[in-house]
Order: C-alpha cells, then sequence, then structure tokens
C-alpha cells in the first residue's frame, strides 16, 4: 500500500516527527507496519477554509487467531492449537478447510534484537474437521467457538 500510495503522489511522512505540511500535497505515515493513515491537504487550507472530509475504513473480516497460549496439550493423538474467533464469522464454515498461517511476528536476531516482520507459511498446516455429514443429517450442530475450533496441526502415533 505504502508503494501504491507513492506511485500516486504521496509523500511519506513520520507520525513522531514534526510536519511541514503544503496545501493541496497528499501525505501518508504508517504505525507498527500493521496502520497506514493517508490525507490530502486542501488547497485552501491556510485561507482559513474550516470544511475537511475524513474517510476511514478497515480490512479486517472474521478470522480464526492464535489465542495468546496457543499449545493446547495432545489430545487421542493430534496436537491441535487454542484459537479466538475474531469478527461475528459464520463459524460453521470454517470446518473441514485447511488453513495456513499468517501475520505479524517478533524474531531474535543473532544480535539479540527483536524486529517484527510479516510472515506467511505459504501453505495448509492444519485443519479443522468437522462432524461427518450422514452424523447430522438434521443439520443440528451448533458449533462451540470455544471447544469445536480449535485446528488440527499435527498427528502422531499413541504407544
Amino acid at each position: 500500500m505504502c508503494d501504491e500510495l507513492t506511485n500516486n503522489g504521496f509523500k511519506e511522512i513520520k507520525e513522531v516527527e514534526k510536519w511541514n505540511l503544503t496545501p493541496g500535497e497528499s501525505y501518508f505515515f504508517t504505525r507498527n507496519k500493521s496502520s497506514i493513515v493517508a490525507f490530502t491537504m486542501g488547497k485552501k487550507v491556510n485561507e482559513g477554509v474550516g470544511n475537511f472530509k475524513i474517510v476511514g475504513c478497515h480490512t479486517d473480516s472474521p478470522v480464526l487467531k492464535l489465542a495468546p497460549h496457543s499449545k493446547q496439550e495432545n489430545k487421542v493423538g493430534f496436537q491441535q492449537l487454542n484459537m479466538q474467533c475474531y469478527g461475528g464469522g459464520l463459524w460453521r464454515t470454517w470446518f473441514d478447510r485447511d488453513l495456513g498461517l499468517a501475520g505479524k511476528i517478533i524474531v531474535q536476531g543473532s544480535d539479540k534484537k527483536l524486529s517484527s516482520m510479516l510472515w506467511d507459511s505459504k501453505s495448509a498446516v492444519m485443519n479443522v474437521p468437522s462432524l461427518c455429514i450422514h452424523l447430522d443429517r438434521e443439520d443440528t450442530f451448533k458449533p462451540n467457538k470455544e471447544t469445536h475450533l480449535k485446528p488440527i496441526l499435527a498427528s502422531y502415533a499413541i504407544d
């Protein structure tokens, strides 16, 4: 998005620095590499024209997020992850889908410094299994977000 704004005449500014803004120019800044604010100064801003417009949006959507303590005990030969449901999703539609992992992560470099980066598994690594359709012909299954939406990450042999 930063490249798109720059290519369309927006100038990047730093949120924490003093701004020298020019009427009629367009600017943007980012926060934590996860939020972006872009705006265009009105050409008559120095003439005391008090009108302004604010446009806002968000691009998030219902999603399963890893819970802060995501590792769950191994159960019956499966390693599952604890999840949090974000947004007002139609959670029944998340069953039997292959799921990847993606998001902002914190990594420690060889110099012991922490830095953040965006990461994507690029392929499916887990799945939320569902009940076989012939065992739920009446479609009475109402998923419990706390217990039913824990994807399987791995399986293992039980001794």
